[in-house]
């Protein structure tokens, strides 16, 4: 039981990161998803790799949209490596 209080933690904190650094008004239920269903190591390898691309100014640091938006295909890209679906589903009405 610990051990899960522990990720579930982790998987908090990497979330706070996301929304704090890295929403745009549009990513916040992109970014739930993918914390809730993404090991918590690929969620901050997809940071490290939009952090690497601001960093080589392949991604604008100021422009919190670019940001998102590098951040969102990093981790649909690592997602998909792993066989998760971040799609959302609605129930019909």
């Amino acid at each position: 039981m610990e051990r899960w209080l522990e990720e579930q933690r982790e998987k908090r904190d990497v979330l706070e990161c996301l929304l704090a650094n890295y929403n745009d008004g549009r990513s916040r239920s992109f970014y739930c998803i993918a914390a809730t269903l993404m090991p918590v190591d690929v969620i901050k390898k997809a940071v490290d790799r939009v952090k690497g691309a601001m960093a080589s100014n392949k991604v604008d640091a100021s422009d919190m949209k670019a940001k998102a938006r590098a951040l969102t295909t990093a981790i649909r890209d690592l997602a998909a490596g792993l066989g998760v679906d971040l799609t959302l589903r609605k129930k019909p009405k």
